[in-house]
C-alpha cells in the first residue's frame, strides 16, 4: 500500500531501507544523518510550522492509515483510529511547547563575577528507534514527533510482525514537506533492531519486553549509546471499599481488554476490598460476557498478534486452574478462530501463579482479595515492574494519598488508559519497567542534549585563582567559602568576617 495511490500525495522517496546486516544500517544512518544537518539548521518556530502540516497530513491519510493498522493487527477500527488521533494531538502539542523546552536558559555564574553561563538545548543527530508490535503507529510517532521537532534525524525499526504502519511514516513526512530522507525505516527481525542499536546512532528509544530492554542496554553499553527503554509491565487495579462499583468495573474492563489486553498499559492484575469483592466480580463478569470478540467490524476485541503469544496466555491459564484458580468467563482461544483469546476473568488468584507476576499481555484479568488499603498498596508494589496503575474510590484525596505510595511511573485515579490521550503526561516506568519517558515535554528535553557556554565579559591577564597559588588566593577562597554558604546579606557579612579574620 503507498501513499502514491492517492492524487494528493507525492511518490516515496528514497526514505526506506530494508536492511538485516550492518551494512544496510549503516547506509540507512548516514542518509538520515546528512538530511539532519540542513533540518537542524532551520528554526525551531520553521520545524514546528511543518511539523503542523504533518498533523494535517495525518487526517487527509487517516482511512489509509486506518486500514494499514487493522491488517497488520486485527484491531478494531476505533482502536485503529484512536492510534491516528494520539499520534495528531502529540504533534499539536508539541508544537505549541517546543519553543520553551528547547530555547536556551541563563544560568548563574555563581561566586564568578564578571561572567555569564547559559546552557542551550541542541539535538542528538540521529534518534535511533525499535519499536514493538501492539501499536504500530503510536509507538514510532511517540518517538518521530519530539525528535524531529528538537532537529534531529531518525532510524524506525518496526516490528516485524507490522512493518507496514511504520512504513506510511517518511512517505507522510516527505508530503508534509520534510527534508527528505530524514525518516528512515529498516525492517526485519532481533538482527536488525541488534545491528541498529549497535550503529553509530546518536540517541536510541526501545519499546518492547524486559528481557530484551536488557540485551539492549548491554549493545549500547559499547557505544556508549544513551538509551530510552519503556519495558513490561504487571499494572495493578486498587479497588477500594468505596469505590463507584459500576465506573471501577467498566473502567477496570475497558482497560483490560483494549486492544485485546496487548497494551504495556493494560490492567493485569486487580486488588478488590473484601467488602466490594463479591459485588465488582459479579458486575466485572457481567460486563466481559457481553463483550465481542473476534476480527469484524463490530468487535470490541481483537485478534492476538502471533501464537507466541496465544501461548503465553494458555500456559497462564492453564497453571492458574491447576492451582485452584476459576475462570468465571473465557478461559481458552475461541473454537471458530484460534488467534483470538475469548476474553478471560480468573478468580482465586495468588501471587504464586505466573498469571500474577509475569506479563500476559492479553485479554486476561485476575482478580484478588484484599482486606483493606494497606495489603493492597503492598501487594501492588510487590512486582519488579513499575509502569502504571489504577486506584478507584469516591473520595479523590484518598485516591491521590493511594496513588503516592503506589509505586510507577504513573497513576490514575477512578480512570484508565485516558491518561495516554493527555499529550502533557509522560509515559514511563520504573524498575523492570525501563526509564526515561516518551511524550510530554520530557520527550523533548529527551531528545536534545544541553551544551553549556561559558563567557567571561572581563578580560584581565590572568584570574585570580589561576597560577601561581598565594595566600591571596587562600583568602579568596575562604571568603568565598563563607559567601556562599550562607547567601545573601548573610553571606556578604560571612565573606566580610573571614576577610577581617583573615587580615588579622
Amino acid at each position: 500500500m503507498s501513499l502514491s495511490e492517492s492524487p494528493t500525495s507525492v511518490a516515496p522517496r528514497a526514505s526506506r531501507a530494508q536492511a538485516g546486516d550492518p551494512e544496510g544500517i549503516r547506509t540507512a544512518v548516514d542518509a538520515a544523518r546528512a538530511a539532519q544537518e540542513s533540518w537542524a539548521a532551520r528554526s525551531v518556530r520553521e520545524r514546528v510550522r511543518i511539523m503542523g502540516r504533518l498533523a494535517r497530513v495525518l487526517h487527509a491519510h487517516s482511512d489509509r492509515i486506518e486500514r494499514t493498522i487493522r491488517a497488520e493487527t486485527g484491531k478494531p477500527r476505533p482502536e485503529a483510529l484512536a492510534e491516528i488521533l494520539v499520534s495528531v494531538d502529540l504533534i499539536r502539542f508539541h508544537g505549541r511547547v517546543a519553543g520553551r523546552v528547547l530555547r536556551g536558559r541563563r544560568a548563574g555564574a555563581g561566586w564568578m563575577l564578571g561572567k555569564s553561563a547559559w546552557v542551550l538545548r541542541e539535538p542528538w543527530g540521529v534518534v535511533g528507534s525499535v519499536t514493538a508490535w501492539n501499536y504500530p503507529f503510536i509507538l514510532p510517532m511517540d518517538t518521530v514527533t519530539p525528535a524531529l521537532l528538537a532537529g534531529n534525524g531518525v532510524v524506525l525499526k518496526p516490528s516485524e510482525l507490522t512493518p507496514a504502519s511504520a512504513e506510511l511514516i517518511p512517505q507522510l513526512c516527505c508530503e508534509a514537506g520534510l527534508t527528505e530522507g530524514l525518516v528512515q525505516v529498516v525492517t526485519g527481525g532481533a538482527s536488525t533492531g541488534r545491528a541498529l542499536v549497535r550503529s553509530s546512532v546518536d540517541r536510541l528509544v526501545f519499546t518492547g519486553g524486559s528481557d530484551t530492554g536488557r540485551a539492549v542496554m548491554r549493545d549500547a553499553a559499547e557505544g556508549p549509546t544513551p538509551l530510552t527503554l519503556e519495558l513490561g509491565g504487571k499494572d495493578a487495579a486498587i479497588v477500594l471499599e468505596d469505590a463507584d462499583l459500576e465506573r471501577a468495573a467498566r473502567g477496570i474492563v475497558f482497560g483490560g481488554f483494549f486492544n485485546a489486553g496487548q497494551t504495556c498499559l493494560s490492567v493485569e492484575r486487580v486488588y478488590v476490598d473484601e467488602h466490594v469483592y463479591d459485588a465488582f466480580v459479579a458486575k466485572v463478569t457481567s460486563l466481559v460476557s457481553e463483550l465481542r470478540a473476534g476480527e469484524t467490524e463490530s468487535a470490541d476485541v481483537g485478534r492476538l498478534i502471533s501464537e507466541e503469544q496465544l501461548h503465553v496466555l494458555q500456559r497462564h491459564v492453564d497453571e492458574a486452574l491447576e492451582r485452584g484458580a476459576r475462570a468465571l468467563t473465557g478461559g481458552s482461544a475461541s473454537s471458530t478462530r484460534p488467534d483470538v483469546w475469548l476474553p478471560t476473568v480468573l478468580v482465586d488468584v495468588d501471587e504464586s501463579m505466573a498469571v500474577v507476576t509475569e506479563e500476559s499481555f492479553g485479554p486476561l484479568l485476575p482478580i484478588m482479595r484484599v482486606t483493606g488499603e494497606e495489603e493492597a498498596i503492598r501487594r501492588t508494589n510487590a512486582t519488579p515492574y513499575g509502569l502504571f496503575a489504577s486506584v478507584w474510590t469516591r473520595d479523590h484525596r484518598r485516591g491521590e494519598r493511594v496513588a503516592r505510595r503506589v509505586r510507577a511511573g504513573g497513576v490514575s485515579v477512578n480512570d484508565v488508559l485516558s491518561h495516554y490521550g493527555a499529550p502533557g503526561l509522560p509515559v514511563g516506568g520504573v524498575g523492570s519497567s525501563g526509564f526515561g519517558r516518551r511524550r510530554g515535554i520530557e520527550a523533548l528535553e529527551e531528545m536534545t542534549r544541553t551544551k553549556t557556554v561559558f563567557v567571561s565579559r572581563l578580560h584581565p591577564t590572568a584570574e585570580p585563582w589561576w597560577f601561581p597559588y598565594t595566600a591571596r588566593t587562600e583568602r579568596l577562597f575562604e571568603v568565598a567559602i563563607a559567601w556562599r554558604a550562607h547567601g545573601g546579606l548573610k553571606g556578604l557579612a560571612a565573606g566580610a568576617r573571614a576577610l577581617l579574620a583573615r587580615g588579622s
